[in-house]
């Protein structure tokens, strides 16, 4: 995975795109604007920002998944998994490839967020956030907020954790399709399209229906629960609970394919 190309391209799209949205940043940073705003309003683990950071949340199914999950598909297609399993068991094999593409996706999604913090704190003060000044749309609705005004810095690395089991989750779903489908560009972009049907699903569902938890009105878009205060509510139960499903089904899948194949 260290040494595949393509997790290296993904990993330089998307650190391309938060260098782009802090350049943005820091442009109204020269000409006077928002320059006493702390750096966690203009995190994009808390927003999805106005610039760049817009365009990287659409392209992240693709980012996470183009790292190295199309490494499934490509071994069955390719006949390289006939020489893996006769030097091992099928169970190892299936195991360690389950792994290393979650750690892939992880790495591409947390490591993004990482490389934003640490460019907006060149330039930005990282004073602690102030219930109630309008300048962050957290609240009591989203995700561990009262953490976040207490103590920011253990909200990031909740939020690391978050972010890394999300790149994981996506890098899932293409593992899972790469078990169906023998095109491995093809499985590459199965995430995408699932979290595109899953917004457009969601949409219809939400105007039509109002789902609650806890006697709260929720979000039910996956791509607004990628950052922590979308302006939809995002309780830290149901993200949790988005991922697992999503993990979940797509190792089921998995498995299932993988007891199933024969590659010999």
């Amino acid at each position: 995975m260290i040494h595949s190309k393509t997790f290296l391209i993904s990993a330089i799209a998307a650190s391309l795109m938060i260098i782009a949205d802090v350049v943005a940043w820091f442009l109204l940073y020269l000409q006077g604007i928002d320059v006493d705003t702390s750096i966690f309003y203009k995190w994009l683990g808390v927003n999805r920002g106005m610039n760049a950071g817009v365009y990287f949340f659409i392209a992240l199914p693709l980012l996470t998944a183009f790292a190295y999950s199309w490494s499934v598909s490509y071994d069955r297609n390719s006949g390289y998994i006939s020489q893996i399993i006769t030097r091992t068991s099928r169970k190892k094999y299936f195991t360690a490839k389950f792994l290393v593409t979650f750690i892939s996706g992880g790495i591409i999604f947390a490591g993004a967020l990482i490389l934003d913090y640490v460019l907006l704190a060149i330039f930005s003060p990282a004073y602690t956030p102030i219930p109630g000044d309008l300048a962050s749309s957290m609240d009591p609705f989203h995700f561990c907020s009262e953490i976040f005004y207490q103590n920011p810095y253990l909200f990031m690395l909740i939020w690391f954790g978050i972010a890394f089991l999300w790149g994981g989750a996506m890098s899932c779903i293409s593992m899972a399709a790469g078990m169906l489908i023998k095109k491995y560009v093809i499985s590459s972009i199965v995430p995408f399209l699932v979290f595109t049907a899953e917004q457009i699903l969601a949409l219809y569902v939400m105007q039509r229906y109002t789902i609650t938890v806890k006697g709260t009105s929720i979000g039910l878009v996956w791509t607004d629960m990628l950052y922590a205060a979308p302006m939809t509510t995002s309780l830290p139960e149901h993200i949790l609970l988005c991922i697992a499903l999503i993990i979940m089904i797509s190792t089921l899948i998995y498995i299932l394919r993988g007891r199933k194949y024969e590659c010999l």
